[in-house]
C-alpha cells in the first residue's frame, strides 16, 4: 500500500512538473505571439502612415506653383542676376532638404520602433533587457 502511494505521488509530481514546463513554454509563446501581432500591427500603422504622408506630399507638389510665384517677383525684381540665382536656389535648397529629411525620419522602420516602444517589448519577451 505504501508503495502505491509513493508511486503515486512520484507519478504525481512528474506530472506537475510537466504541466508547469508546458505552461512556462506556452506563455512564453503566447508573449512572443503577441510581440509578433503587436510589431506587424506597427507596420500596418506604419504604412498607413506613409500613405498620408505620400497624400500630403502630393499635396505640397501641388503647392510648387506657390514656388513658382518667388521666381515670378524675382524676374521683375531689379536685382542682379546673381543676387536672383542666389535667392531661388536658397529657396529650392529649402523647399526640397527640409521635407525630404521629416520624410525620411519619419518613415523609418527604426524611429517607429523606438516611438511605439515595440524594441522595449521585443527585448523584454525575450529576456534580452
Amino acid at each position: 500500500m505504501k508503495t502505491r502511494q509513493t508511486i503515486f505521488n512520484y507519478l504525481l509530481c512528474m506530472v506537475t512538473d510537466l504541466v508547469r514546463k508546458y505552461q512556462e513554454t506556452s506563455l512564453s509563446f503566447a508573449k512572443i505571439k503577441a510581440v509578433f501581432y503587436y510589431v506587424k500591427a506597427i507596420k500596418v500603422v506604419r504604412s498607413v502612415y506613409i500613405g498620408i504622408f505620400l497624400f500630403i506630399l502630393s499635396f505640397i507638389v501641388m503647392i510648387n506653383g506657390f514656388m513658382f510665384l518667388h521666381v515670378s517677383f524675382l524676374y521683375y525684381f531689379p536685382l542682379s542676376k546673381e543676387v536672383k540665382t542666389l535667392i531661388i536656389f536658397s529657396l529650392g535648397i529649402f523647399y526640397f532638404v527640409i521635407p525630404i529629411g521629416a520624410l525620411l525620419y519619419f518613415t523609418s522602420q527604426k524611429v517607429w520602433m523606438k516611438l511605439s516602444k515595440a524594441n522595449k517589448l521585443v527585448d523584454k519577451v525575450l529576456d534580452r533587457g
